[in-house]
């Protein structure tokens, strides 16, 4: 038995100084943190803040108002300018509107007259054709009476019954009688004509103008009519103008004296800077949120390990108080005195951490555990190459243990 017990206590020894030399020229880290990107939401106008999350280290997502900013004091002058200047239009072109109807319903009162005026005269003119029509025909009928008369006077003279004097009396009959036929003709085209231009709108005759009364007022309500069309559409152009400025005033007015804040990714509150119902300035520091999209583990190695390191070198995680091993890959080698890498993280360098040489990893692996995901804080260490406890650890994993 004392030998067997002297053998295994040599084994023993054997074995620890196999993993103490191992894990030494191995290459491990000091200390690794799971570390993140910090971000700010900061104030946007000048206001009253309200929060909709009070509580540090409370999870928030991108749907979730964190806070509300009111401004009741905002200066709303111009809007009220607009707004006046608005109504201002609106009534100037319900104004003019009602004038144009107005307008309309008197031109067409003149335009029944003028259209009555002118149906009295075509039949005033047509009745004075007829008038003048049976004149004609009664000239043309004492016309053959003068031209028989003469025939009759002429033969008679001929023969010496008659005189001379009587000749010539029925020939100035005959004369005048043709007189009167073209007197009665012309007086036929004349009014022909007259009942022509009438039908077309125009009238002519001695005693009145081309036009009557109503007719031109007719056309001076259209002159007017034209003019408060131009008018309305200046105005209307004028109203759309001013809807526009109004929209986007009321856009900037809304802007400014109300903001509702949230992240735009999922985050952790790692710290409040103000807080509900305090009134905050234009560009204050609200509340600071751990970015959960960007966790990375930081540590810190000495020198002879930093010196055989190179970017995308594969490593291994364990965190303290759990047996489970990541798989990471070195993503940034900050050097010594790296205190200047670390003002946008969440977990600040130790001042030991600072006489070693820090360095960063990615371990995509923690993004699939809901514990770990945003586990900011937490501790552990990195191995760089297969060691002897990551052999161990690996075979421990493999038989479930």
């Amino acid at each position: 038995m004392k030998p067997f017990r002297i053998f295994l206590g040599v084994i023993l020894l054997l074995g620890g100084l196999y993993v103490v030399v191992g894990e030494h020229l191995s290459g491990t880290s000091a200390d690794a943190t799971i570390n993140a990107r910090t971000f700010v939401l900061r104030a946007p106008i000048e206001g009253t803040a309200e929060f909709g999350v009070r509580t540090i280290g409370a999870r928030v997502s991108p749907e979730e108002p964190v806070v509300r900013i009111t401004d009741s004091r905002f200066d709303t002058a111009r809007l009220i300018d607009l707004e006046r200047t608005r109504s201002t239009l609106e009534a100037d072109l319900s104004r003019i509107r009602a004038q144009s109807a107005a307008v309309e319903e008197a031109q067409e009162v003149q335009q029944k007259q003028a259209k009555d005026y002118q149906d009295g005269r075509i039949r005033q003119i047509s009745s004075r054709i007829a008038e003048a029509q049976a004149t004609q025909n009664a000239a043309e009928a004492r016309l053959r009476e003068a031209e028989s008369a003469l025939k009759r006077t002429t033969e008679l003279n001929s023969r010496g019954v008659q005189t001379a004097i009587t000749l010539d009396r029925a020939q100035a009959e005959f004369d005048v009688a043709k007189q009167e036929i073209a007197s009665a003709r012309q007086r036929v085209t004349y009014l022909a004509t007259e009942l022509t231009s009438a039908q077309n709108g125009v009238f002519i005759g001695d005693s009145y103008n081309d036009a009557p009364f109503s007719i031109q007022r007719i056309r001076e309500f259209d002159l007017r009519l034209a003019e408060l069309a131009a008018e309305t559409d200046n105005i209307s152009r004028r109203l759309k103008l001013t809807n526009e400025q109004i929209t986007a005033e009321r856009v900037r007015v809304n802007r400014l004296t109300s903001a509702d804040l949230g992240v735009q990714s999922p985050g952790i509150v790692w710290n409040f800077f103000a807080s509900s119902g305090e009134h905050v300035n234009q560009g204050q520091d609200l509340v600071r949120f751990v970015d959960c999209s960007a966790v990375l583990v930081t540590a810190s190695v000495s020198e002879t390990v930093y010196s055989r390191l190179r970017v995308g070198m594969p490593a291994q995680l364990r965190l303290n108080g759990d047996n489970q091993v990541f798989n990471a890959t070195v993503t940034r080698l900050g050097g010594s005195g790296a205190a200047g890498l670390y003002s946008t993280l969440a977990i600040g360098p130790s001042p030991e951490h600072l006489t070693r040489f820090d360095i960063a990893l990615s371990v995509p692996e923690l993004a699939n555990s809901p514990e770990l995901s945003c586990a900011v804080g937490r501790t552990g260490r990195v191995v760089f190459t297969g060691g002897p406890l990551a052999d161990i650890r690996q075979m421990l994993q493999g038989v479930g243990l």
